[in-house]
């Protein structure tokens, strides 16, 4: 797997990070003055299936590393559904299996 096939971005709000097929590689979430929630949907808003919902207490940053990676098939939408201060994303976009 060669590093260069993988995306990142440092997320500060809910935010469509992609709009096709894509595998899921890491998320890192920082959390400062309240509970983190964030969710994850597969597609490009809150329709599309719920693949994730994380949680964890104030004054934290937990790392996320999904190996095997998870695959979205309709796109990759993150969700700040209370206070989170941020959110590293890194993913890698995938061919739709039907192709």
């Amino acid at each position: 797997m060669d590093a260069k096939e993988y995306e990142n971005e440092y997320l500060t709000a809910t935010q469509i990070v992609a709009r096709t097929p894509c595998e899921l590689s890491q998320l890192v979430t920082l959390s400062s003055n309240d509970t983190c929630d964030l969710r994850v949907y597969d597609g490009i808003d809150t329709t599309g299936e719920l693949k994730l919902r994380i949680r964890h207490g104030a004054h934290n940053s937990k790392v996320y590393r999904f190996n095997p990676h998870i695959y979205f098939k309709r796109g990759l939408y993150i969700v700040f559904t209370q206070k989170v201060d941020g959110c590293f994303v890194q993913w890698r976009m995938r061919p739709h299996p039907n192709i």
